[in-house]
């Protein structure tokens, strides 16, 4: 059933920020904002000769906008070349899996999203920066694949159920290594201090 990893992840993040995290203005925009893609997600535009989805949109905007306020000038070159490359590999295992499916062994979905994370940790060490590396690479590689799919006259929405699935998957993966990564530090502290006892 395409959708079910984008609706399980995306109400999994709502009620962490909803009932979990501390009452900031950053659980708000973040709740406010899972809770946006989900309902856009049923609702489309056209632009030009394309059919974009409002989710996708919404996404595609948000992420830019933490883009252009998070990095300095001089990284978002850095940026720019780790989004092109996650971008064409989006758009490659797509034509991929759609021209030859039988190298495509397991679930398309959890395939491509381990390729895109592999790539994303090339270039990043930073969770958020991995995070918009991400969104903001999938997003034009989905744009991408649907211009060369256009060229062939074949209907494609930019911003499908498929195109959110592997995002969540991506998403998903990397928050579980983000713990694994910061499991270590945690239960360092956790430890008594040399010389000190246990009560």
């Amino acid at each position: 059933m395409k959708g079910i990893y984008f609706y399980i992840f995306f109400w999994m993040i709502w009620i962490i920020a909803t009932f979990f995290m501390k009452k900031t203005e950053r659980r708000t925009k973040l709740a406010a904002a899972t809770l946006m893609t989900m309902a856009l997600s049923r609702f489309g535009m056209n632009i030009g000769s394309f059919r974009v989805t409002l989710s996708f949109l919404f996404l595609l905007v948000s992420a830019y906008y933490l883009l252009a306020a998070r990095q300095a000038v001089w990284n978002l070159a850095y940026m720019f070349l780790a989004t092109i490359t996650i971008t064409f590999a989006y758009t490659s295992f797509r034509l991929l899996a759609l021209c030859d499916p039988i190298w495509i062994w397991t679930n398309p979905t959890w395939m491509m999203a381990i390729i895109l994370l592999i790539i994303s940790f090339m270039f990043y060490r930073d969770m958020v920066a991995r995070f918009l590396c991400l969104i903001i690479g999938s997003c034009q590689g989905d744009v991408l694949y649907a211009f060369v799919l256009k060229s062939f006259s074949f209907p494609y929405i930019i911003g499908s159920f498929s195109f959110f699935d592997t995002i969540s998957v991506c998403c998903f993966c990397l928050l579980g290594w983000t713990l694994l990564e910061q499991l270590p530090l945690h239960v360092d502290l956790k430890k008594p201090a040399k010389g000190t006892k246990q009560t």
